[in-house]
């Protein structure tokens, strides 16, 4: 029987050979494509994927999600204008904080503001820090500031000092943001001060594209992404800084 088996392999030896060599190649394939998708989900043109999200998007599977992004950003709380600008923190904040850090998935925090002045913007970097639990985000604390309604009328120099006091009054974080649109931060958000933090902008285009002063590009708010009911804002990172 053996010497039967021997006189095959022999005489198919040349096509053993071909079909050992295709099965090698697509196990290759197929191992070389697990390692990419539990790292960095790069697009074709070499961008990093990510999702911000709040209350908004609802519950949302962070483990379906990250089959498809690199990155997310979560609203940790905001200013209600309603409630008499109390601080509040955003209702799905700690289940999404828990599904990141469960699935290693690198995050960021982001806080809505309504402050005017010094008072309030201190107001609200405490209430993050509580928030915060001396977690520090992979991505880094971002301020969004954009409501035009009400903070629309403040002058450059306010919303500078709005900004840096926020941001400077959250402890023991090494990566701090703002988050506005494009718009703000060409004619409002100006001052070199602000130059030290890491620019967020949103700015919605089909064809994204980062200027190198910024950092993070929020560049559509009708994403679709697995794990997520509606729309989500997508944006992208051509430099990984985490």
């Amino acid at each position: 029987m053996f010497f039967y088996l021997f006189i095959f392999l022999n005489k198919h030896k040349r096509k053993l050979t071909k079909i050992i060599s295709l099965v090698l190649s697509i196990c290759l394939f197929f191992f070389s494509f697990a390692i990419f998708s539990h790292n960095d989900k790069l697009s074709t043109d070499g961008k990093y994927i990510g999702i911000d999200i709040s209350k908004w998007n609802k519950e949302v599977n962070l483990q379906l999600a990250s089959q498809e992004i690199d990155y997310v950003i979560i609203r940790c709380g905001y200013t209600s204008l309603s409630d008499g600008k109390k601080t509040k923190e955003d209702p799905y904040f700690k289940q999404n904080l828990k599904q990141c850090e469960e699935l290693s998935i690198p995050y960021g925090i982001y806080y809505y503001s309504l402050a005017r002045d010094e008072n309030q913007a201190k107001k609200e970097a405490n209430f993050v820090t509580k928030l915060l639990n001396n977690k520090i985000p992979p991505l880094g604390v971002f301020l969004d500031l954009e409501d035009e309604k009400f903070q629309g009328d403040l002058t450059n120099k306010e919303l500078t000092t709005v900004a840096t006091t926020f941001l400077e009054n959250i402890p023991n974080q090494n990566k701090k943001g703002i988050y506005a649109n494009h718009h703000w931060w060409s004619t409002k958000l100006t001052d070199p001060q602000l130059d030290k933090y890491i620019k967020w902008k949103a700015r919605y285009n089909d064809k994204p594209t980062l200027e190198e002063e910024y950092a993070i590009l929020q560049y559509s708010q009708t994403g679709s992404i697995k794990g997520i009911i509606g729309n989500v804002d997508l944006n992208i990172v051509v430099n990984k800084y985490w």
